[in-house]
């Protein structure tokens, strides 16, 4: 029995491989990074897009660093008309000054979000970000979301193009190719003149938070197949079981019915008149009340 488990387990390992990519030799096509400081709270939303090499085989394992005080709140993968679907992650785990996370991808494009504190000094506030330089990246792009009510921004690198969408600015930083092992920093500086949200009760799109509950970790939908065969499976029996007691109780009702007949035909029987008077006999009679005659039973 055990040969047999382990066999069974090689298969399924040979048919549905698995395959990590490499921290130390792997690279991703491209990577860009969102900085949104005080969006929906008073702290720096970092969401990060990243798409994997042609070459990738997949299902693929990605791992990712994040800082330690900073809270996941989303992974996602890309369908192909660019929608975004949860997607299976382990993590994230304590990782020296790191917490670390594995993605499960079976597609190039994909997406994570955290929260991470920012430094305040009455109007002013002062943000670092950091990629660890665990891949090297292909082209490495920065933007950075102008909070509301800002009188003045400045980051280093600099950030020279602007953007203007949906009634909201963006600095962008300069496309790099970062090699594996090389880290990116951009220091963040700017003052506001109020504590306001550049959205109040919105949420940015996955911003599921990450629990017991989130899919990916524990998911409900990877377990739905099972409980609707299940249910359909409990119907199925319940039918059967349902038809078998019907049937059950037809045969007896046909039975009571059956062992009616020899009464009815004990009624029959005592259906006998006097041949002399024409006089109707009682069960049991031999002779004839009116009469007495003796009365012919069918027997004779």
């Amino acid at each position: 029995m055990r040969k047999i488990f382990l066999i069974l387990m090689m298969g399924a390992l040979f048919m549905f491989p698995t395959f990590a990519l490499a921290q130390t030799d792997a690279k991703l096509a491209s990577v860009s990074v969102q900085l949104w400081p005080e969006y929906d709270q008073p702290s720096m939303l970092v969401i990060t897009d990243f798409e994997l090499p042609v070459t990738t085989k997949f299902p693929a394992e990605v791992t990712f660093r994040i800082p330690n005080d900073a809270n996941l709140i989303a992974v996602a993968a890309y369908t192909a008309d660019g929608n975004l679907m949860n997607a299976v992650f382990e993590g994230p785990n304590p990782d020296g000054d790191w917490q670390a996370f594995t993605v499960t991808l079976d597609g190039a494009a994909a997406r994570f979000e955290y929260y991470q504190p920012i430094s305040f000094n009455g109007e002013q506030r002062l943000f670092s970000y950091l990629w660890d330089g665990a891949y090297a990246v292909d082209q490495f792009d920065i933007r950075v979301l102008e909070p509301a009510d800002t009188t003045s921004l400045t980051a280093d690198p600099k950030l020279d193009s602007i953007e203007q969408k949906d009634g909201l600015k963006y600095f962008l930083g300069e496309s790099v190719k970062l090699a594996g092992g090389e880290q990116y920093i951009l220091n963040l500086e700017y003052t506001k003149t109020s504590d306001a949200l550049i959205s109040t009760g919105q949420s940015v799109q996955p911003a599921a938070p990450v629990d017991e509950n989130t899919t990916g970790r524990v998911s409900f939908n990877n377990y739905l197949p099972y409980v609707i065969g299940g249910l359909g499976v409990v119907m199925i029996v319940g039918g059967v079981v349902y038809y078998w007691q019907s049937g059950k109780k037809s045969g007896g009702k046909k039975s009571r019915r059956r062992q009616h007949s020899p009464s009815e035909n004990e009624e029959a029987d005592s259906e006998i008149y006097c041949a002399q008077c024409g006089t109707r006999a009682r069960g049991g009679d031999r002779f004839c009340r009116v009469c007495g005659s003796r009365i012919r039973q069918q027997e004779e």
